[in-house]
Formats: structure tokens, sequence, C-alpha cells
């Protein structure tokens, strides 16, 4: 028996030595809210790093301690960034609410300072006066940091931490990983190689830089000679047409996004046509989220007509644990779909139901193995736990006293998978999946044949398991008001119970809005699963 273990190798520098090397012509342009351009040369971006560096040295910050960065996206606040970096300082970028503001965040960011420890708090002037009256940190303004300060050190290493990242928290508590920036650069560059991207191109992103495919994948390949376009995060969350308007505007060959990004952004280009030239778009990574075909079948066809090649969307596995990418699937051939599963299994787990698009093959240096619960290595088609090996994996999480890894260097990834034809194919979260006579239930198969029904609103139901108990519930949002929803409950738990081979418990209608997501915008089930059991949820109707 042939065990599943594919293995598909760089020299590695900093963030800033790596943006020294590039062309004087490569450029980091933003976009506001207006969508109004303003462009640096990565030499002008150079020069302006310098003189955050020394103001932040000045405030005594030194190489290795942690600087929290709090601001929406601006071009002052990626100019810090750099400046951070430019000092040998670790940035922990934090996420800004977009309606509630620094005071109520405050609550919040008091678990990620005492986590990271950092020498001062970075924020937009506005914040920085509530949050330091709330907060046990130092903080400073941003334009506090635009005046020359005290001399800089010497450009960091490699193999120095360049980046503290948290989890997304989706099964838990969030957890602080820290990157080097050998890591970071270095993955986007293998990253590059498996996509076929040339120094020189153009990538798009409105992705937020407190989650790891917002920050790495900027960063990573501004270093690796792109040009890189940055829309602000807000304008795409109030616009999500805004997106597909810049990638076109300004030729972009690469971009990426999460499932329901593409989502928005194709019903967004159905309700409101507009004239768009995705026919430069070569890539177009999918991922952070799971990739459902649901996705592909709706939305890819709107990207078609507006010019792109059906091949150019790559699915994508990755978590902030790895840097960011494990795997990717070719962008110059069709998406793969999952083959029929075997009935029942001779090894390993039972497959989902559901067709399972490819996420490709594992990047160059790293290794992806399927275990069993026990770790027995299984032979390709066989569902197990996914176990990854490469330079982009962490050693430990911040602080951890025991290594993140295997003694042999193995990460277990708590998520379900098997391997097919070298290409890996994800399942679900381990921990999200239940067994009912002998059968496994995903979360995901429930969810994904939910949203097939009229009135529900992709991308908003959340299934789970009840402790100790062999059944599942669905909780899941509606459009049309309040009274539209028993009747949108009725035919989902009808649906349901005619399509899944276990009919749900419960299905539960709730409020617009109110299902608990990570700040990045994934699922918490068990946070919902706690506040249904709590009776916390915000019930409009129920269906048993």
């Amino acid at each position: 028996m042939r065990a599943a273990r594919w293995v598909t190798g760089r020299a590695e520098i900093s963030i800033p030595e790596a943006i020294h090397r590039q062309p004087a012509g490569r450029s980091l342009t933003f976009v506001d809210g207006a969508l109004r351009p303003s462009t640096l040369t990565l030499p002008e971006l150079a020069d302006r790093a310098v003189l955050v560096a020394g103001a932040l040295a000045a405030a005594g910050v030194r190489q290795g301690d942690r600087v929290c960065l709090y601001s929406p996206t601006s071009l002052r606040m990626l100019v810090t960034l750099f400046g951070i970096w430019r000092l040998g300082a670790v940035p922990v970028v934090l996420a800004v609410s977009p309606r509630d503001g620094a005071e109520r965040d405050a609550v919040s960011l008091r678990g990620r300072i005492q986590a990271c420890r950092p020498a001062c708090l970075v924020a937009e002037d506005d914040a920085a006066g509530v949050l330091a009256a709330r907060l046990p940190v130092p903080v400073r303004a941003l334009s506090e940091l635009t005046v020359p300060g005290a001399a800089v050190p010497p450009v960091p290493d490699a193999d120095q931490f360049g980046l503290l990242q948290f989890t997304s928290g989706t099964t838990g508590a969030a957890k602080a990983v820290p990157v080097t920036h050998g890591q970071l650069v270095g993955n986007v560059r293998r990253c590059m190689d498996a996509l076929g991207l040339e120094p020189g191109e153009r990538y798009v992103s409105w992705l937020p830089f407190f989650h790891d495919m917002g920050i790495v994948s900027v960063t990573g390949l501004l270093a690796n000679g792109l040009d890189v376009v940055v829309l602000a995060t807000g304008t795409f969350v109030r616009q999500p047409a805004s997106w597909l308007d810049t990638v076109s505007r300004y030729r972009a060959a690469v971009t990426s996004g999460p499932n329901s990004a593409y989502r928005l952004a194709a019903r967004a280009q159905r309700l409101r046509p507009r004239p768009l030239d995705l026919s430069g778009l070569r890539v177009a990574i999918n991922g952070a989220e799971p990739v459902t075909t649901a996705m592909i079948e709706e939305s890819l066809p709107v990207f078609v007509a507006a010019g792109m090649r059906p091949e150019a969307l790559c699915p994508t596995y990755g978590m902030a644990e790895t840097t960011l990418v494990v795997t990717a699937a070719d962008p110059r051939e069709p998406i793969r779909l999952s083959p029929p599963p075997p009935a029942p299994p001779a090894t390993g787990l039972a497959r989902p139901d559901r067709a399972l698009p490819s996420c490709g093959r594992p990047l160059a240096d790293t290794e992806v193995v399927i275990r069993t619960e026990e770790g027995v290595d299984l032979p390709e088609g066989a569902v197990g736990e996914l176990h990854v090996r490469g330079p982009g994996v962490l050693d430990r999480y911040w602080d951890a006293r025991e290594s993140a890894k295997s003694a042999d260097g193995w990460f277990a990834t708590g998520d379900l998978g098997f391997l097919e034809d070298g290409e890996l194919y994800v399942c679900g979260r381990i921990k999200d999946m239940i067994i009912v006579g002998g059968r496994n239930l995903y979360a995901e198969d429930y969810e994904t044949v939910a949203e097939q029904v009229a009135g529900v609103r992709a991308g908003n139901v959340i299934a789970f398991a009840l402790p100790d108990e062999e059944r599942m519930v669905v909780v899941a949002e509606g459009n049309g008001g309040a009274g539209a929803l028993p009747s949108i409950g009725a035919a989902l738990f009808d649906h349901l119970r005619r399509t899944v081979e276990h009919a749900p418990h419960e299905v539960v209608m709730v409020k617009a809005g109110t299902l608990p997501k990570t700040t990045s915008g994934k699922r918490q089930r068990r946070l919902c699963r706690d506040r249904y059991t709590a009776g916390e949820l915000a019930v409009a109707h129920a269906v048993r």
C-alpha cells in the first residue's frame, strides 16, 4: 500500500532587503474609498519606511519588539507597516471594527496585547487618544511617525521574526503564530513558481491586513517583484463591485479572495452589469475558506463573460501556521472535482457526499500526508487528517512551551481530506464532524445543501453537532425580513430532509447579521453551538 505523500526548494532574505533589490520602477498603489490612487515607487516606500523606523527607534522600540498596528487600510498605514519591518520590529496587525470603533475594540484588544506584549501600539490619529486611555501599552498616532527620529539599525536577517499573526479561531481561541521574514518571502516565492507568476506583473488585493491572506500576499508579492495595488478593505465591503472594477482598471494578472467574496463580486455584476475586462487576469486565487462547487457553477460564468479564462480560478489550501499557502491548483488547467467516493471506504473515513474542488499540489519543498487518528499514513483516496511539513510551517506558537510540530517536523492541521493523483481535496474540520450509524456527517454538507434553498443567504448558514448527541442543527439567515423566515425555514427543513442522508434535528432561522463569524468572515461553528445550547441566538423561527 503506497502512502499518500507528495513532495514537489531558494535563498531567503528579509522583507526590507527584498524590497531594496527590486527594480526602481516597481510600485505600491493604494486606492482609497473614492477610488483615487496614490502610488509610491519602491525606493520612495523604502525612504518613508526609514523615517517611520527612526521615529519608532526614538520612541524606544528595538529590533525584535512587537508593535501592534491598529488602523484601517490606508497609504500611511502601509508605510508604517514597512517602517516596522525596516526597524526589525515585529508587526501585529489588529482588526478594526467597521461599526463599533476604537472604544468598543479596546475591550477585545486587551487579549491580543496580553498575548504579544508589544513595545507600543500605533493607531490612526482619531483612535489613538481613545486607546491610550483604555489600554496598558504606550500608544502612538500614525502622524507622529512621519518626522525624522533616531538612527536606524541594519536591516533584519531572514531568520528574524517578521510577523506575528493570529489564527482565525474558527474552532477555538485564536493563537499567535510567529513567522520569519524568510518564511514570508519564501512561501510567496514558491507560490509564484507554482502559479507561473512573473516579476513585473500586477496584483490587486482588498483583503484585510490582520488576516494572513491579506498581509502575506501583498508583502510577499511586492518583495518578489510584482507591482501591487491595494484597495481599501472597507471599500470592498461597502461596494463589492469595486474589486473587479479595480482588477479591470489596472489590468491585474493576479488577485485573490475567499469563496464568499467571489460570490459577492459575481452577484454585484449580475445585479448591475458593468463593462469589465478580465482578459488579463491569469490567476484568481480562491482561499481562506472552503471552495464550493456552488460558487464555481454560479459565479465563474460571470467572470468568464468578462473575459477571464475559466482555468484562471485557482483553489488553494493553507493557514496561518504554514505562513500562507500549502497547495495550489494549476491556473492553466480546469478545476478538478473529486471523483465519486468508494462505498464503503477500504481505509480511512468516508468522504463527504458533495463534490469537492481540488486544491492542487503542494508547493516546492512542501509535503502533505494523510493520516489516521493513530498517526498511520493512509493511501491515496482515503480520508484522514492532513499533516504538513515544509519551510513555511511554524516551529511553535508564540510563547508555547512545546513545539507545534512532531519530532520529525510534521504539523497536524486539524483538517480532514484526501489525496488523489497527488492533488489535495479538503473535506472539513475534524472538530465539526460527527459519526452517525457509521457515516460521517460533515457540517459543510449541510451548509452547502442549505444554501441551495431560495431565500437563504449564501455564506450565512452554520451547521453543528449537538454535544454528546448524534444530531445536527442548522442555523441560517434569510432574506426578505422577519415575515418571510417561517416559510424559508420550512422549505429549508424539508429540502434537507429530502437531500441529506440524516435529517437535521432542527432548523433555526436567525436575524440577518447575527451569525457568529471570525474577523475574517469564517463561520464559528463551535461558538454558534454554544450560543444555541445557552439560548443566546437571535432566533426568529425554528422548525423541527
